[in-house]
C-alpha cells in the first residue's frame, strides 16, 4: 500500500471474495474508526443498527450478489459483524433524515473534465482512502472512498466518472444504497449502461449523481425517495449542491441558504471567465468566497454531527483516466495526481 497525498492508495485484485479480504487487511484499522464514526452519526442501539442493515443486506444481495460476498470478505478481514459493514454501506440511507451540508460537484460541458468538493465531518479526513480495483470482466476503477465503502467518486478506464451530492429528505429511503450505485456506475462501460444501471436499481434514496464521460456527454439525477428526476441540463458549467432544484421538490429550509449560496457563486464563477481547463475548475472548488457557506469550507461545528468543512477536493480528466486530489480545506494547497494506470503512462 502506497500513499498519495496523505492518503492510502490499495489496489484490489480478483475475485470479489479477493477483493473484499485485501480491502479489509489493508484498511483494518480506519473501517474500525469508521464504524465508530458512524455508530455514533445513527444515534441508534447496535442491535437497531443491525436490524436495518439486515434489510440493506437482502437489498444489496438481491441487486448484486458480487458485492454482499465483497462485504462479507472485508468483514471477515476486519473481524467485525457483516451487518456493520452493510450498515457502512448504507449510511447515506441511515442518515437521509440529518439536516447537514455536503458537496459542491461541477463538470465542463464538452470535456472530460469533472469534479467535487466531498464535505463531510471532521473526523473522516484521516479515514479516508484511494482505491484502484483492477478488473479482468469489466473496466478498471479509480475511485477515493470510505473503508469499508465498496463505491463512492471515481472513473474507469471506460472512460466513465460520477460525482454525487448528500441530498435530505423526510421519507423512507430503503432502496439500493446510493453508495453501491456508484460502485455498479463504476463497473459500467458506457454513459447508456449507467443509465440501465440506474433503472435497474430503482428508486429509494435521496442522493443526487452526475456522471459523464471522456466525450462530454453527461447526465445529472435527483433522487427523492420514490421519485427518480433528470435535471435539465443547463450548458456550459453544471454544477449541483444539497438541494432539489426543481422549485416542487422537497426541500429543507434550514439547509437551503448554504446550498443555494454555494451554487450560485458556482454559477457566478463561471461567468467571470470563458476558461474550461483544469485549472479553472480547481479554482472554482477552492474558492472561499461567502465564508461560513463557502464552496470550500474550513471545519465549522454544524448540528448535529459536528464539525462540518471539505474533508477533500478533487478533479477527474476521464479522458486521461486520472484524478487530481487534495486532503483538507487548505485552498491554497496544491492537488496530486493519481493515475489509473501508472505503468501505461510511464511507457508513454
Amino acid at each position: 500500500m502506497t500513499t498519495i497525498g496523505g492518503l492510502p492508495f490499495i489496489t484490489l485484485l480478483g475475485g470479489p471474495a479477493d477483493r473484499g479480504e485485501q480491502h479489509g487487511t489493508a484498511l483494518k484499522e480506519r473501517i474500525h474508526g469508521m464504524i465508530e464514526v458512524y455508530g455514533s452519526f445513527f444515534g441508534r442501539p447496535e442491535s437497531e443498527i443491525f436490524d436495518i442493515a439486515g434489510h440493506f443486506k437482502s437489498v444489496i444481495n438481491d441487486f448484486e450478489p458480487d458485492y454482499g460476498t465483497e462485504i462479507e470478505a472485508i468483514a471477515a478481514a476486519v473481524d467485525v459483524n457483516p451487518l456493520w459493514i452493510y450498515a457502512l454501506n448504507a449510511r447515506s440511507e441511515f442518515l437521509s433524515f440529518v439536516p447537514t451540508t455536503e458537496c459542491t460537484v461541477m463538470h465542463f460541458a464538452g470535456t472530460p473534465l469533472l469534479g467535487q468538493n466531498w464535505d463531510w465531518e471532521e473526523r473522516l479526513e484521516p479515514l479516508i482512502a484511494l482505491a484502484r480495483i483492477e478488473r479482468t470482466d469489466g473496466p478498471s476503477i479509480l475511485m477515493m472512498t470510505e473503508p469499508g465503502i465498496l463505491g463512492k467518486i471515481g472513473l474507469n478506464d471506460s472512460g466513465i466518472g460520477v460525482c454525487f451530492n448528500f441530498l435530505h429528505i423526510n421519507r423512507p429511503t430503503n432502496g439500493v444504497p446510493i453508495h453501491i450505485l456508484l460502485r455498479a456506475i463504476l463497473e459500467c462501460s458506457s454513459i447508456d449502461a449507467a443509465r440501465e444501471t440506474i433503472d435497474r436499481a430503482g428508486t429509494g434514496r435521496s442522493a443526487n449523481i452526475l456522471v459523464a464521460d471522456e466525450s462530454g456527454a453527461r447526465f445529472d439525477m435527483e433522487f427523492a425517495a420514490t421519485k427518480q428526476i433528470e435535471v435539465d441540463d443547463p450548458g456550459d458549467v453544471l454544477a449541483h449542491t444539497n438541494h432539489y432544484l426543481d422549485p416542487e421538490m422537497f426541500s429543507m429550509p434550514h439547509i437551503l441558504e448554504n446550498s443555494t449560496l454555494r451554487l450560485n457563486r458556482a454559477h457566478a464563477l463561471a461567468k467571470e471567465t470563458e476558461t474550461r481547463d483544469r485549472a479553472t475548475l480547481v479554482q472554482m472548488l477552492s474558492d472561499t468566497a461567502n465564508p461560513g457557506n463557502s464552496i470550500c469550507q474550513t471545519y465549522r461545528p454544524r448540528e448535529p454531527l459536528g464539525n462540518m468543512g471539505t474533508v477533500c477536493t478533487l478533479t477527474m480528466d476521464l479522458a486521461a483516466r486520472n484524478m487530481d486530489i487534495r486532503l483538507g480545506n487548505d485552498a491554497s494547497a496544491a492537488l496530486e495526481r493519481v493515475e489509473l494506470h501508472p505503468r501505461r503512462v510511464a511507457a508513454e
